[in-house]
């Protein structure tokens, strides 16, 4: 304990007292000077970038908080007047405010409790370090914001956000998910993911577990299923959860559906693979109409004209097939259109019957493909090379479901066999109207025929 010369004799009975406690105290009189501090208040004095002795006894504190600058300037500026009412009232002062030292921020609670002794007054005023509090709040403050924030995320992402413990089991899932996959949440919490697996994907949820948490795997592409059972394609991204302590006790994933996307990059791999495949087959198509048209021409002058005619037709059927010129096109237009480089006009090897009916722009393209390739085969090996059988070409709407039924059925041919693999034409025939129309077809090569089938979903085609 420290004091002056002078030092009043009613303070005795506190100056042991203050040294005693941890906390930075000072008693100033009615004045403001300080006439009793102990050693805790003079080694935060020092701490603070003060000169010992610049706030020790004998120092008006009134004045050093009204010349204060820096940082806590603010919060000394209100000092001198709270001490002055605390003298007057006996009302307790108390403000918190910065304090740095030169290493490190801190931050202080004063507070002034007014002490009589006999007619004088004296004020206590006492310092308390409260950054570890401080720090403590301001963490637990943005630990809010960053969790209603995240919480705002999650909720309005376009992107499905799920997170799984680890036995699999589905811990948290946002509204994204219900849209992707059509689970609502009471629903699908507690469920295992593996839910959302097609029959017999290879990789269980436990590989996938594995290899995050051993920090192999952070984002994947994979299919998924929706509860209506609808296959979807999705990119995702994935990370570990951890606990207060570091340990590991969940995995988050983020699903974006990229089933559209990988959709229109099959379509544009079909047609530049279509573009390929009709380069190769144009000089067998042209051979095809050269050998149809001279077999059947009375003179040059009439070969010249026909076979002018059916380059020309099937200049106009690739333009159509590759850049998807209509908008809304006459499927018997469609089928002779395609057909007429290939037959004669009034063939009586091919039947074509059906009401009428107009295809959209997408189903126009694939189904005139489809055309295409099965008249280029029958130019190659069926009705249109041998020149004997018939092609039956048939659709109509189906009354229970509304499904446009088309066939193509070529017969009494000769097939030496079926096709020992499967080459672009198939895929043509079978995986493409599927993928892009979400149609079923069938197509097959028996001991005297071809038949192709497809049925379109209405949102294809209507009828007129």
């Amino acid at each position: 304990m420290q004091g002056t010369n002078n030092q009043n004799s009613e303070l005795a009975g506190i100056l042991g007292v203050l040294n005693a406690l941890d906390d930075e105290v000072a008693v100033l009189d009615a004045s403001g000077y300080i006439v009793a501090s102990n050693v805790a208040w003079e080694q935060f004095c020092v701490e603070n970038g003060g000169e010992p002795g610049s706030c020790s006894i004998g120092t008006n504190y009134l004045a050093v908080c009204t010349s204060a600058d820096g940082t806590s300037s603010a919060a000394a500026q209100i000092v001198p007047d709270g001490l002055m009412r605390t003298l007057k009232t006996g009302n307790t002062f108390r403000c918190e405010y910065p304090c740095d030292s030169p290493s490190e921020k801190r931050w202080f609670e004063l507070t002034a409790n007014r002490y009589q002794e006999e007619d004088r007054h004296y004020l206590i005023v006492q310092h308390r370090n409260i950054t570890k509090r401080h720090i403590e709040r301001e963490e637990i403050e943005q630990t809010y914001i960053n969790s209603n924030a995240m919480a705002a995320l999650i909720a309005t992402t376009s992107d499905a956000i799920i997170s799984y413990d680890l036995d699999g089991k589905i811990l948290t899932w946002n509204p994204s998910a219900e849209k992707l996959y059509g689970y609502e949440k009471t629903e699908i919490l507690g469920q295992s993911l593996e839910t959302l697996y097609p029959d017999n994907w290879p990789k269980r949820v436990a590989y996938y577990r594995d290899e995050i948490i051993a920090g192999r795997l952070q984002d994947f592409e994979a299919t998924r299923v929706a509860k209506d059972g609808t296959e979807r394609e999705v990119w995702i991204s994935c990370a570990p959860v951890r606990n207060m302590d570091g340990e590991i006790i969940a995995i988050s994933n983020i699903h974006r559906d990229i089933t559209d996307v990988r959709n229109a990059e099959r379509a544009r791999d079909l047609i530049a693979n279509e573009v390929i495949h009709r380069a190769k087959n144009m000089l067998t198509i042209v051979l095809a109409i050269q050998r149809q048209t001279a077999r059947n021409a009375a003179t040059l002058e009439d070969f010249n004209r026909y076979f002018g005619a059916r380059l020309a037709s099937l200049s106009k059927s690739t333009d159509l097939l590759v850049h998807n010129a209509w908008t809304s096109v006459s499927l018997r237009d469609i089928v002779t259109g395609h057909l007429e480089p290939f037959s004669l006009v009034d063939d009586k090897r091919v039947i074509i019957t059906g009401p009428h009916i107009h295809l959209q722009p997408e189903s126009v393209q694939t189904i005139g493909m489809a055309i295409h390739e099965l008249a280029t085969n029958s130019a190659k090996y069926g009705v249109f090379r041998q020149d004997r059988g018939r092609i039956s070409i048939s659709w109509h709407v189906a009354e229970g479901n509304g499904l446009l039924q088309f066939r193509w059925l070529e017969t009494g041919i000769i097939v030496d066999g079926k096709p020992t693999k499967k080459g672009f034409g198939n895929t043509v025939l079978t995986s493409h109207a599927t993928t892009l129309l979400d149609a079923k077809t069938t197509y097959g090569v028996g001991a005297d025929g071809i038949e192709w089938k497809i049925e379109l979903p209405a949102l294809h085609f209507h009828v007129r």
